[in-house]
């Protein structure tokens, strides 16, 4: 997990997401932390890096 590259698609990131969901019991507020690269997976929506999924994705 720490050595994970910055996603560049959706895909990755709904990987990353998955394989980092079995760590949702240890992390004390795992969906809020989630919740902005969460969002960038939703369909009919472009992708976009922004400064809050780069946040979400260095918490995690």
């Amino acid at each position: 997990m720490l050595q994970w590259s910055t996603p560049e698609s959706v895909t990755e990131i709904r990987s990353f997401l998955g394989l980092d969901g079995y760590y949702r019991r240890f992390i004390d507020g795992f969906s809020k932390l989630a919740m902005p690269l969460t969002q960038s997976t939703r369909k009919n929506q472009a992708f976009m890096w922004d400064k809050h999924c780069e946040e979400s994705f260095q918490e995690l």
